[in-house]
């Protein structure tokens, strides 16, 4: 059977249904004598009778009954299925993946403006740290970081992404933290969530190798594989952590950690909006990146890139 036979297999459903070429003919507006030479082509294709003929009347065979209940299940559950992808397609519902560390402590305490600026909206949040992929998860939007992306989905970025050493006020005063070397007396926290195929330290290692400190050892850092571990870590008292922009800027500048150092890593990567193209002209898509553009331009205009 080949892709032709599809539009015969909805005529044979609706044939099926009335036991009438005549009245499926006048369902699907199409002559009587189409109506049966296409059940006559499928019967071909198929290899066995789906009706037998009487002079006034059909009468379905056993093999025909058997499909005809099948497809009239294969036909219902697609038009289902049609029905749920134009609701999609024209709902403010928009689910969007996140990284959890910024959905923690950058997007969650944002989502109040959000809901005050497009009340209608319904976000469903999915914290989500591997390699988006828009058919398999069900997503229609997602804040990723850019060494992740590897798609053809429509992207626009929103923030740099930059680490430097972060701690408690506490910490650094207890410590004398005033020079990068004075990193060689303190506990450090590390989080290796973003370098997965390199070295876990490899973050470390980056920044001290800026700051040309030697004799500090990150490999014996308390290590995390979640970004907002490791700076909470740090408001606890717990070390010194490399923290990434939009990960620690709202404690720092509320006086809850400190940025000991003026040193900072820039590797280039970014945290990107993304979506299908498909989605891009979406109004509840516009509706979220439009406000994630904002609150990037409000939050850190320095770092804003949209």
């Amino acid at each position: 059977m080949n892709k032709a036979s599809l539009p015969f297999l909805h005529t044979f459903v609706v044939a099926a249904k009335h036991l009438s070429f005549t009245k499926a003919a006048q369902e699907l507006f199409l002559t009587q004598g189409a109506v049966s030479q296409q059940m006559r082509q499928l019967e071909q294709r198929l290899g066995f009778a789906l009706f037998v003929r009487y002079h006034r009347s059909l009468e379905l065979t056993s093999m025909g009954a058997r499909l005809a209940l099948h497809l009239r299940h294969v036909f219902s559950d697609l038009d289902a299925l049609i029905e749920e992808l134009r609701e999609e397609r024209d709902s403010n519902i928009i689910t969007l993946s996140v990284m959890p560390s910024l959905a923690t402590r950058w997007l969650m305490p944002r989502l109040g403006r959000l809901q005050e600026r497009h009340p209608g909206l319904q976000l469903r949040i999915q914290a989500n740290d591997r390699e988006v992929n828009f058919t398999r998860d069900r997503i229609d939007a997602a804040i990723i970081h850019s060494h992740l992306h590897t798609g053809s989905a429509y992207t626009t970025p929103l923030l740099r992404d930059k680490v430097f050493p972060v701690c408690s006020p506490a910490f650094a005063k207890q410590n004398q933290l005033h020079e990068p070397i004075d990193l060689v007396r303190v506990p450090l926290i590390n989080d290796d969530s973003e370098w997965r195929f390199f070295s876990p330290y490899a973050e470390w290692e980056a920044w001290l190798a800026k700051a040309n400190v030697k004799g500090v050892r990150p490999s014996r850092a308390m290590s995390f594989n979640r970004g907002d571990l490791a700076v909470q870590a740090a408001l606890s008292g717990q070390g010194v952590a490399l923290g990434r922009t939009p990960l620690v800027m709202d404690d720092i500048r509320e006086g809850r950690l400190l940025k000991p150092f003026d040193e900072v890593y820039d590797n280039g990567h970014v945290y990107l909006f993304a979506c299908p193209n498909e989605f891009r002209e979406r109004e509840s898509i516009q509706q979220v990146l439009s406000w994630l553009i904002s609150e990037c331009q409000s939050y850190a205009p320095d770092e804003a890139l949209a």
